[in-house]
Order: C-alpha cells, then sequence, then structure tokens
C-alpha cells in the first residue's frame, strides 16, 4: 500500500493511491460471527490510529511501532499493550520513520529490520534493536546493499530472524534473507519461486519455513494464493496447499502448528476472510471471519490469542484505532 502524500491536494492523492493499491472497500457479509460463539473479541483501543506500522510479540506484550497516524504523517512512535492487563505504554521512538516496518521480538528485545522510507515508499535496509531493558535503541548490521526492502514476511528461529520477500519502492521481490544474531551479519536463503510482497511467513518446530499469499505487485490487483514450503538446508521451495483465498497483506501468526492469515486485500476489498494452513495434512480450514474487514496491518500471536491492531477497514485513508482479537478454543 504505497501512499502519495504532499500539503497540497494531498487528501485526493491519497484517495487515488489507496484505491490503486485496493486498501479495500468496507464490506458486508452474510456471516457475521456471533458476538457470544465468535472466537473474535475486541481487544483494546490503540493509543491512536495507526496504518502500515510494524506489530511484534514482545514476550506477553504486543508492540506497535512506525506506520500512518491519523494525520497522515509517517510517525516513530513505538507502543507496547500489556496484554494481560489491557494497558499500553510507550517505549522509546524508533530511530527511523518507516512504514512497512519489518518487527520481530525476540528474548525480550525488539528488532526493526527493514521498511519503507517517506510517501516515495524508498526501501532502506538499516538494521536496529531495542535491547531487553527497554531504554534505548541500536543500530545493527544493515542488509546487503541492493537488498533493502519492507513489506516483508518475518519470523524467528534463534539466532536467525528471517526476512522473506517484500518490496521496493518499484516492485515485489523475491530473496530471503537471514540476520544471525549471533555474528550481526546478513545471509540468504533460497529465492522464492516468486516475488512476493505482504507475505506471510512462520515457521516449525523443526525450522521448516511456511510462506502463503502475498501481492505479485505493489497493489493488490495480482493477489496470490500460492503456499511454499522451505525445510531445513533445503536448496529450493516447495509446493504445498494453496491458500483458498488469494490475498497479500493479511495480519499472521503461528498458533501450535498452523499458519493463520487474517484480512489482508484483494483486488478491490479489504478482507475480513480468516484461513489457517496445518502443515502436517497440507491442508487449509476456513475459520470464523473477523468481525471487520482490515488491510494495511500486521498481526501478532501471544499464547494462544492473535492480535490484529490498526490497519484500514475501506476504500479512504482512515487509519484504524481499533483491534480485533481472535482466541483458539
Amino acid at each position: 500500500m504505497h501512499i502519495d502524500v504532499s500539503e497540497r491536494g494531498a487528501r485526493s492523492r491519497i484517495a487515488l493511491a489507496i484505491a490503486a493499491l485496493a486498501l479495500g472497500a468496507c464490506g458486508t457479509s452474510d456471516h457475521s460471527p456471533d458476538a457470544v460463539t465468535s472466537p473474535w473479541q475486541p481487544g483494546p483501543a490503540l493509543p491512536g490510529p495507526r496504518l502500515e506500522p510494524g506489530v511484534a510479540a514482545l514476550g506477553d506484550r504486543l508492540a506497535l511501532v512506525g506506520g500512518f497516524d491519523a494525520g497522515l504523517s509517517i510517525v516513530t512512535r513505538a507502543d507496547v499493550l500489556d496484554v494481560n492487563s489491557g494497558t499500553w505504554s510507550s517505549l522509546p521512538d524508533a530511530p527511523v520513520a518507516w512504514t512497512h516496518v519489518d518487527l520481530l521480538g525476540v528474548a525480550g528485545g525488539l528488532y526493526l529490520l527493514g521498511g519503507l522510507e517517506t510517501t516515495t515508499f524508498t526501501p532502506s535496509g538499516r538494521a536496529f534493536v531495542l535491547d531487553a531493558n527497554l531504554t534505548s535503541w541500536r543500530e545493527l548490521t544493515a542488509m546487503p546493499a541492493g537488498l533493502e526492502r519492507g513489506a516483508a514476511g518475518v519470523t524467528a528461529i534463534p539466532p536467525h530472524l528471517i526476512v522473506a520477500g517484500g518490496a521496493t519502492a518499484t516492485a515485489s521481490v523475491a530473496t530471503v534473507l537471514v540476520y544471525d544474531l549471533s555474528t550481526d551479519s546478513w545471509s540468504q536463503l533460497p529465492d522464492l519461486p516468486a516475488a512476493r510482497s505482504h507475505p506471510a511467513l512462520g515457521h516449525l518446530a523443526d525450522g521448516t519455513l511456511v510462506l502463503t499469499g502475498g501481492l505479485a505487485t505493489l497493489d493488490a490487483t495480482q493477489p496470490a494464493s500460492d503456499t511454499w514450503l522451505l525445510l531445513p538446508n533445503a536448496t529450493a521451495w516447495q509446493v504445498a496447499a494453496p491458500m483458498p483465498t488469494p490475498r497479500g497483506g493479511c495480519a499472521y501468526g503461528m498458533i501450535g502448528d498452523r499458519l493463520l492469515c487474517v484480512g489482508g486485500e484483494a483486488g478491490a476489498a479489504a478482507l475480513h476472510t480468516a484461513e489457517a494452513y496445518t502443515t502436517a495434512t497440507d491442508t487449509w480450514e476456513t475459520l470464523d471471519p473477523m468481525p471487520t474487514p482490515r488491510a494495511g496491518t500486521q498481526g501478532a500471536v501471544i499464547g494462544t490469542r492473535m492480535f490484529v491492531p490498526g490497519g484500514a477497514r475501506k476504500l479512504a485513508y482512515e487509519p484504524d484505532g481499533t483491534m480485533d482479537v481472535y482466541t483458539v478454543r
């Protein structure tokens, strides 16, 4: 979702850009989840609306970094939610103002591994960590030159952090990068079979990577349903069962051995569809839909709950300040 923002005519250009990138129109459904029986419930409201932020689990807390705020500014703001008390607090501001942030929480630290700068969506490969004491950010080794990106799929298999696919200012990418916590260095895994921005990425206990969906281009005109697996030490990705609903930009996370993909964008719509992939059986299941469509955000799993904050609900530049939470029963 690349958005052109300027002082003059901002609103009209924003509407056109969002339309082109299919943030999605708010739709209705004949299958609205029942308020009593649905596994979806509203979570605590965000400190302020946010679109295209980084979202990550930080222990039993939910971190939210960067993105667009309600006033169309790209913020450095970092917030954290204690999911047990429902209370938000502030973290030190990020050292950069990015959207489409690649964010991971690992061993109490928060890793910021690339993103897109300004409203020209210039890719940055700079990397930072907010150490476990959560008092200050420090810079790490940047991504290799020419491989900078935002809007990637990310997952952590310590000491390795994986950044798969993503977007530059002009195209989706197929490269897969690995950051090594122990050596502060980058390497590469086999490329994806095709370029994808905004894919969903998870991993199994044995280190197998699972990637699904994404966008073949920078907008939502070519949403993908491909699912690919990369086994440990494999030299190429394997093809698995495709996701039933092609899309990019879904909020995603692993709950047990299932990769959940919720919401996202396809064509001219923001989605509330929720689906889960089980590697052991190579099958997909349809879950209760999210109460509201959301695109332009990420998700994070904490325990048996998946948190989906902010994003946008319809075909207008209206960053959202609410949250939906899915609980596995």
